[in-house]
């Protein structure tokens, strides 16, 4: 592990966070020369657990921020989990725990939302929950739908603290169900298999990804065969990196 006080540029492809890593909420936290240079000369692909927003949104977002990025170069958890769904059932109907950014990429890949007799419920983080929902989506598991979680991240951070994450959602229906939910964000083998995919042209040595989280990203970097550097500005810190035996490639203060 090395402790590095600027980005290495020496690499061909680098695969970004965003919350935590690029912003904290509405609070822009990454130097954005830095991200537009690193775009205008490399294979930049901007990675996220954050199933609240859509590829489309998260473009708008990082644009607000003056990140000149295309859509096709994000990859949201909400995007995974309707390229897992479609993969198994394109005519599927589908139960959201989510907000539009999750609803939206469901209907952008042709599926159909539903309150009964869903064939899949997909829990994201949802800042607008009710009880009614997550008794809807309960009946819906138990009478037979796959349940999927587009991530199980323990918190959201933000410009105003920790939040509870997606993981929170996930767990009361995982424990009320008696079921446990497919993963298809960071760290998953769905979200290693799309990313992959997208990366066949060039050598893992090649590549580093970026991130604020050793349980998820580190982890995933290392399942998908790459360098890994963490930043400071998120959720991991540098006591949490010294007492735990997922070890990132760098450390990095921030981007």
């Amino acid at each position: 592990m090395e402790v590095l006080e600027k980005l290495p540029k020496d690499f061909e492809v680098y695969i970004i966070d965003l919350d935590g890593v690029v912003y904290k909420g509405d609070e822009l936290i990454a130097d954005v020369d830095t991200i537009n240079d690193l775009i205008s000369s490399k294979r930049v692909i901007f990675l996220t657990n954050n199933s609240t927003l859509s590829r489309r949104l998260c473009k708008e977002k990082l644009r607000k921020f003056g990140i000149d990025v295309y859509e096709e170069d994000i990859i949201t958890s909400s995007y995974l989990a309707s390229i897992y769904v479609k993969s198994k059932n394109k005519n599927a109907k589908v139960f959201c725990v989510g907000e539009y950014g999750l609803v939206e990429e469901m209907e952008k890949a042709g599926l159909n939302l539903c309150r009964r007799n869903c064939d899949f419920v997909v829990v994201g983080l949802d800042r607008n929950l009710t009880y009614n929902k997550l008794s809807n989506a309960l009946e819906q598991i138990l009478g037979g739908a796959e349940f999927i979680a587009t991530n199980k991240d323990r918190t959201l951070i933000t410009e105003k603290g920790i939040l509870p994450g997606a993981g929170a959602v996930v767990a009361f229906l995982e424990y009320s169900s008696r079921k446990r939910a497919k993963i298809v964000g960071k760290p998953s083998k769905t979200a290693a298999d799309i990313i992959t995919k997208m990366l066949e042209n060039y050598k893992k040595r090649d590549v580093l990804l970026i991130g604020d989280r050793l349980e998820t990203d580190i982890v995933f970097g290392r399942r998908i065969g790459v360098k890994t550097a963490l930043v400071l500005t998120g959720v991991s810190t540098e006591n949490e990196i010294k007492n735990s035996k997922i070890m990132p490639d760098y450390i990095i203060k921030s981007l």
